[in-house]
C-alpha cells in the first residue's frame, strides 16, 4: 500500500472531477489517499474508508491561497503525519506540497506537477510582462527543475510550451478527462444554426475576432441562418457588450452557473473555441460529452486529437478564416448529425474518467 497526496479541489465540478475520481480509484485499489482540498473547504478532516484503502480529506489553514509561512508550517505537520510516497499537485498549493515533501523526504518522494496553462496564453492576457512577472516565471522554472519528477501536460502543445519556454524536458502528455454527465441530446430548432461560445472574455480567447468575423459574414450573407450565443465574463466584457449591442444575431448571456452549462452546450448545434493560445479547454470536452461538435482553432492543444470534418471543423484564429468557417458550416450543415455522434464517441474513447484513472495509476504507482 502506498500513500498518495493530491493537492487540488475535492469536487466533481468541471475538471476537478479528475482528482476526485482518481482519489476514489486509488483508495479502491487499497492505497491511502490524502486529499488537500482548496475548494470546497473542509474545517475538519473527513475520512472515507474504502475497504483496504481510505481517503483523508483536509484543507489548508484558511480559504486564501496557501502562500504564507503558516501554510508551510501546516504542511510540514501534514507531511510528518502521513509521510506520503507520491505527491500530485494542481494549481494552488503545488509549490508548497511538492517542494516541502521533496526536502523532508531527502528527495525520495515522487512528485507529479500539472502544467495546465500555456505561457503564450498568460502573456497574451497580461499584455505586457512586468519585472514581477518575470521573477514569477523564473521561480516557476526553478521549482520545475528542483522539485518535480514528472510534469503532466494535458496536450502535446503543453509539453512543447514547457520545453520551449522553460527548457524543461520532464513533460509527459496525459489527456485531461471529465465526468460523463450526458443523458440525451436536446431537440434543436433546425430553422436556425446555433453556435455558442463559453469561457473567459480575455484577449487570448479570441472572442473579439470572433465577433468581428461574424459581423463581416452576416453583412456578406444577410439571410444566414446562423446565430451566435456568448457566455462568460472577463477583462473584455464591456468591450464585447458594446460591440454586439445592435446585433440581433448575437446574444450575450453573461456568466453561467455551473449547473446550467450542460443545457447551454447541449442546446447548441456547435460550440466554438476561437482561442489564439489554449491547452485542452474543458469546454471542448464538455461539448463533445454533450454530443455537440466543435469549431476549433488550430492553435488549441485539443486540435491535435480531433479530425477536421469528423468531430469538428478547424480554422485559424483570425477574422478571414472564421468568415470562411461560417460559410463552410452553412453549406455543409448536412454533416451535423454524424459529427454530433462522432463527437460523443471520441469523448468516450479519449476523455473518460476511467481511462484517465487507469493511465495515471499505472504512471504513479
Amino acid at each position: 500500500m502506498k500513500t498518495i497526496l493530491i493537492a487540488h479541489n475535492y469536487s466533481e465540478v468541471s475538471f476537478s472531477a479528475m482528482s476526485y475520481h482518481l482519489a476514489h480509484h486509488l483508495a479502491d485499489l487499497g492505497h491511502q489517499v490524502i486529499f488537500v482540498s482548496h475548494h470546497p473547504y473542509f474545517l475538519e478532516e473527513k475520512v472515507i474508508n474504502k475497504g483496504k484503502g481510505k481517503i483523508s480529506i483536509c484543507s489548508w489553514p484558511t480559504t486564501e491561497r496557501p502562500t504564507l509561512i503558516r501554510d508551510f508550517i501546516w504542511y510540514v505537520s501534514i507531511y510528518f503525519k502521513y509521510k506520503p510516497d507520491v505527491i500530485i499537485g494542481h494549481f494552488v498549493g503545488s509549490n508548497i506540497s511538492l517542494s516541502i515533501s521533496k526536502v523532508l523526504s531527502f528527495g525520495k518522494v515522487k512528485t507529479f506537477e500539472y502544467y495546465h496553462t500555456l505561457t503564450d496564453q498568460l502573456l497574451a492576457d497580461l499584455r505586457k510582462t512586468s519585472k514581477k512577472q518575470k521573477m514569477l516565471f523564473f521561480r516557476k522554472k526553478s521549482f520545475y527543475k528542483l522539485f518535480c519528477d514528472v510534469i503532466i501536460c494535458p496536450s502535446a502543445l503543453a509539453k512543447k510550451d514547457l520545453e520551449d519556454f522553460y527548457f524543461i524536458d520532464k513533460g509527459l502528455v496525459l489527456l485531461n478527462p471529465i465526468k460523463d454527465r450526458f443523458k440525451n441530446k436536446i431537440a434543436i430548432d433546425k430553422e436556425i444554426i446555433t453556435i455558442c461560445y463559453l469561457g473567459r472574455l480575455d484577449p487570448s480567447k479570441g472572442v473579439v475576432d470572433l465577433i468581428d468575423a461574424f459581423t463581416v459574414y452576416k453583412n456578406k450573407v444577410p439571410n444566414s441562418k446562423i446565430i451566435l450565443n456568448i457566455a462568460g465574463t472577463g477583462s473584455q466584457e464591456l468591450e464585447i457588450k458594446e460591440m454586439i449591442k445592435d446585433n440581433l444575431a448575437i446574444n450575450y448571456l453573461g456568466g453561467l452557473p455551473y449547473d446550467a452549462i450542460d443545457d447551454y452546450l447541449n442546446s447548441s448545434h456547435f460550440v466554438i473555441i476561437p482561442s489564439k493560445f489554449d491547452n485542452l479547454p474543458t469546454v471542448g470536452l464538455e461539448s463533445m460529452m454533450n454530443q455537440t461538435p466543435l469549431l476549433l482553432s488550430n492553435t488549441v492543444g485539443l486540435a491535435s486529437y480531433l479530425i477536421d470534418g469528423k468531430e469538428c471543423f478547424k480554422f485559424e484564429p483570425n477574422v478571414d478564416s472564421m468568415v470562411s468557417l461560417f460559410d463552410k458550416i452553412e453549406n455543409n450543415f448536412n454533416l451535423y448529425q454524424q459529427m454530433s455522434f462522432d463527437a460523443r464517441a471520441t469523448f468516450l474513447d479519449k476523455f473518460g474518467i476511467d481511462t484517465y484513472c487507469n493511465a495515471i495509476s499505472n504512471l504513479i504507482l
